[in-house]
């Protein structure tokens, strides 16, 4: 067992999972899928924005669907991640979500439940996620968000 923090570990898997979705979605070369298939658990399941429940097969068939659907600038900005609740071997956190493509933008507030596993790239799992739609209060926002984050 590792003797990381659960929380630095989800951490820092949010942050590689959703890199891997930005060149997944909009570069070239394609990442390695096998990073993402091992990220989630075998009973991962999703609850979208729009209220609808996927599976992790749901999941990773429309993934492998998505491959190159966003322009090659498309970027995702993680931000404000905290834990909920936590145990040595899982943990429930929080976390916003900024996707940004040409002049489209969206802002997700998401939690997921990850557990502890040696198998998995990140030393965590995926078991559970639900995202909830953002109105942003200001465009502007977004748009310092991301310079913030070029920076």
């Amino acid at each position: 067992m590792s003797s990381r923090a659960i929380e630095d570990l989800a951490k820092a898997e949010i942050t590689a999972l959703h890199d891997f979705f930005v060149a997944w979605f909009g570069r070239v070369p394609a990442p390695d899928f096998a990073c993402c298939e091992n990220a989630l658990a075998d009973d991962f399941r999703m609850i979208a924005p729009d209220g609808s429940v996927c599976s992790r097969a749901e999941v990773m068939d429309g993934l492998r669907r998505a491959r190159l659907s966003r322009p090659p600038d498309f970027s995702i900005q993680i931000g404000d991640v905290h834990a909920l609740w936590q145990t040595a071997d899982a943990i429930l956190v929080e976390y916003t979500e900024r996707q940004k493509f040409g002049s489209e933008f969206s802002i997700r507030r998401s939690t997921a439940l990850l557990t502890r596993s040696p198998d998995a790239p990140g030393g965590v799992q995926w078991r559970h996620l639900q995202e909830t739609w953002m109105r942003p209060e200001r465009k502007d926002d977004l748009i310092q968000a991301e310079r913030g984050r070029e920076a």
